[in-house]
Formats: C-alpha cells, structure tokens, sequence
C-alpha cells in the first residue's frame, strides 16, 4: 500500500517508467519483451516476454501488491494469455492485489488446435509440464526483482487442461506452490482420448459424414426425460439435478425400440452409441477410460450437444477436435489418421509413450505435502468433457497411498454442474479464497458452499467422499443439506 500511495503522487509518466523497467530485468534464461501501464481493473503492469526463445509468457503486476502470486492455468490445447486464476474470479485477482501469470507452454495456437505437436516432441514436452513449471520459476523471479521481495506465499488455480497442470505441479514440481486449485483435472490425458475417439466413432460411424450425428437432440431429450423419470426423485428434490448420479440404475436399453423406430424410443446402434458415453472405452482386456457419469444429455453448450454429439460444423465436436488431435498430432504424428476400423488392441501401445508426458496420475503427493502443500479439487458431476469418475478415483488412489493424505487434500464433487461452471447445479466457489484460507488458518474444508452464477441461492458441496443429503426447507439454502 505504501508503494502506491507513492505512486499515486508521481506523473504518469513516472509510473509508466516502472513498468517499462521491468524490460531491464536479469532473468535466468528469459526476456521481458514488452510491458505497458494498465488501469483496468485495478493499475498494474502488463509484461509479456518468451523463456528459452520459445515459451510465451504474461505477468499482471499490480501497483498495490499485496505479497502474494497466484499462477492461472490454461485449458484445451492452450492459448495465449489463457489466465484461469483471472478468468475464475471475473479479474478480482488484480484488484485483491495478487501478482498473476500466465503461459502459452511454448507454441501459439487455438484452444482447439494441436496441430502445433505434429513431429514436434519438444513442444509436446512443454505442453505436457515443463513449459509452465518454467514460467513459474521465472515469474516468481521476476516479481521478487520488480517488488524487491519474493512473494510471500504462492496459490495455483486451473480446470480442465489447467486441472492437469495443477496436478503436475503438485506431482513433479513440488515446491513450486503453497496451495493448488485443480478443477476438473484430465489427469490422465490419454484416457480421456480414447474416451473422445470412441464415441466420435459411436457417434459418426461414417468417418467421411460429419454434418450430422446419429443421436440427435431430439433422442438426447428423450433420454433425459427417461434418466429423471427414473432418478430425479432418488435424493428426494426432484429439480432436474442428480445430487448423486452413482446411485442412477438407469439402462439405456429401456428405450430401444421394439417394434421398429418410433418417436419414444430409440434404435440399437443410437442405444450403443449412448452406451459407449456411459460404459467407457475397452480394449479386449479391460477398460481404457472411466464413462461418463448421468448428466447434460439435453444440454447444448457445455453439454452434449457441444462435447460429445455436435454436428453441423467442423470440428463437429469437441470429442472430435481433441480425441483426433491427441491421436494424429500427439501420439502417431500422422496427420491423415482416421478411426475407421481403428483396431482398440493398440491403444496402449500407441499412446505409450505419450502417457508419462501427459497423464498426471502419481497419487503420492508426499513431497507436496512434506513442504505444506493443500491440494483442493473440484469437479462436476454433470461434466461431460472430463468424467467426475476419473477424479473420485484419482482421490481415492490418494487417500489409498497414505490415509492421513485427507488432511492436505481435498474433493468437491458438485451436483448439476458441467465442466468447470455452468448447469443446472450450483458452480460458483471462491476457489482461490477456499485454498487461500485453508493454508492460512491449518484447517481444511469439510464443505463449502456454492452459489448459481445468474441468480440468487447456494447449496452446500461436501468434501468427497461425502455427499449432501437435502433435509428441508428452501432447497437453494446451504442450510437445508447436511453431509454425510
């Protein structure tokens, strides 16, 4: 504070000289390439500079720095600037005075576009970790220059993509942060590809035929409808939200057709085809990759109808964009591959050594937690970019390794919400301020509470494996759940 009440007397044009010196920093391997004064949201210096000639950076150096770095993670296949630690918390990072930093992990592309891997280790190598462990070391050096002291304390915040890398840092790169923000993690990358491959196969059978997909929303709608007739009223608030999909016995063959097609039922192949959403890839052997958990079948944007089924435009889905870039770009570095009678007995193989890279797997966090470290996760249960399975299990294999490891790692599972934010479930935490205080205070979260982002109310998420159990009252309290 005292630093901007300084400033705050001095020209602007003074001010400005305090960003631009940031372009003088001796940074190991590193160079500030531009940096300008930014008023918006709260006055900071805006640097932007490459590590190693390859990996593009960004820092937020607030005026009023309040001692503390937050680190934001990136989603899909990265692009620049993509700051989750801003993006979460609508930019209140910079006006709460945090010192924030971004990277583009070594390439410049599209969130959807990996065809920057083709032939390319080096970069999938950065992607994979080594380019934002490289941009935290250098942005922590870079504030303790600017500021004349290190921060004080340092928090990690990402979902998705940025959930992997959150996990990365806590696995290979332990001493990096104090606490770690992981949302919806795709921890193990190259499952999560043959989820993709699969039901794009399920889904467009006929590789070359991509307008439209054999689910069509209409049967998505039915679906839903059969899924909530049979399992909304298991949690005993009938809302359009499964509190707890696990216990859904639903079988999607109920509604195959009998008699030939009709409007309220659905034929075998659509029935496999929505099998291979809830049942998982296999090989011969055993399975490739956890399924999806009941959710977002009738639900567009964030749902399924943009991750998994799609159609009318290219890609025609997510599922296609990263499931067919992982395997051409990444795995085979084939650029013409195709899933047409792709033999599943050599998935393992193929992505074999893409695996250690990508997949962020290692449930012994002891290193991490031998230096302080809390771990808090999050996920939704009606995520269908990134199966909520894929992260009770990954918990579960933590707490399996070492019991006590509950004590500096924590689980959200979040009832109605898609990936990351949004749906029909309540999706808005202060991730940030939850890590933040649990490191501060010693004492860790049992339950938090969860507000819907466009209107009032919150509910009450509980700390895996617990779950709330709606009791009474206003169904949009946290006060009307206990967990258990």
């Amino acid at each position: 504070m005292k630093k901007l009440l300084v400033l705050l007397f001095l020209p602007m044009s003074a001010i400005a000289d305090e960003c631009t010196d940031l372009t003088r920093l001796e940074l190991t391997d590193a160079t500030i390439q531009e940096v300008e004064l930014v008023q918006e949201p709260a006055p900071h210096c805006k640097a932007r500079g490459f590590i190693g000639g390859k990996i593009g950076f960004s820092l937020w150096l607030p005026l009023d720095w309040n001692g503390r770095f937050v680190m934001g993670g990136a989603g899909g296949f990265v692009r620049p600037e993509d700051n989750q630690a801003i993006t979460f918390s609508a930019g209140s990072v910079l006006t709460s005075g945090y010192a924030t930093a971004s990277s583009d992990t070594g390439h410049q592309g599209h969130g959807l576009d990996n065809s920057w891997g083709l032939n390319n280790l080096e970069a999938i190598v950065n992607y994979g970790h080594l380019g934002m462990h490289r941009t935290v070391v250098t942005a922590k050096q870079a504030i303790e220059a600017h500021y004349d002291r290190a921060p004080e304390k340092s928090f990690f915040v990402g979902c998705s993509n940025g959930g992997r890398q959150a996990l990365h840092e806590a696995q290979r790169y332990p001493s990096d942060f104090d606490g770690i923000v992981a949302g919806a993690p795709a921890l193990d990358f190259t499952g999560v590809a043959s989820a993709f491959v699969a039901i794009t196969q399920a889904m467009y059978p006929d590789h070359d035929s991509l307008s439209s997909p054999l689910v069509t929303k209409q049967d998505r709608a039915l679906l839903r409808s059969a899924i909530e007739n049979q399992c909304d009223q298991l949690d005993g608030l009938p809302d359009g939200i499964l509190h707890d999909p696990t216990a859904c016995t639903f079988d999607p063959a109920s509604l195959q057709c009998s008699d030939g097609p009709a409007e309220d039922c659905l034929s075998a192949a659509k029935v496999a085809a929505i099998k291979t959403v809830y049942d998982g890839p296999r090989d011969s052997r055993r399975s490739l990759h956890a399924g999806f958990p009941f959710g977002a079948e009738n639900i567009d944007a964030n749902g399924w109808g943009s991750w998994l089924t799609g159609g009318n435009n290219f890609p025609p889905s997510a599922a296609y964009a990263f499931g067919m870039g992982t395997m051409r770009n990444f795995a085979l570095h084939d650029a013409s591959w195709s899933y047409e009678n792709y033999n599943w007995e050599n998935y393992r193989s193929d992505t074999a050594a893409l695996a250690p890279v990508l997949n962020a797997e290692n449930a012994d966090l002891s290193a991490f937690r031998d230096q302080g470290g809390k771990l808090l996760l999050f996920h939704g249960w009606a995520d269908v970019a990134l199966s909520g399975h894929m992260t009770t299990d990954y918990v579960d294999n933590v707490y399996g390794v070492d019991s006590s490891a509950r004590d500096d790692v924590r689980l959200f599972m979040m009832p109605g919400v898609l990936h990351c934010f949004g749906g029909p479930g309540p999706s808005l935490v202060d991730w940030l301020n939850a890590i933040e205080t649990w490191h501060d205070s010693g004492t860790a979260p049992d339950q938090l509470a969860a507000a819907y982002p466009e209107r009032d109310g919150a509910r009450t998420i509980c700390a895996w494996p617990q779950k709330a159990r709606y009791t009474s009252g206003n169904p949009d309290s946290p006060d009307s759940y206990v967990c258990e």
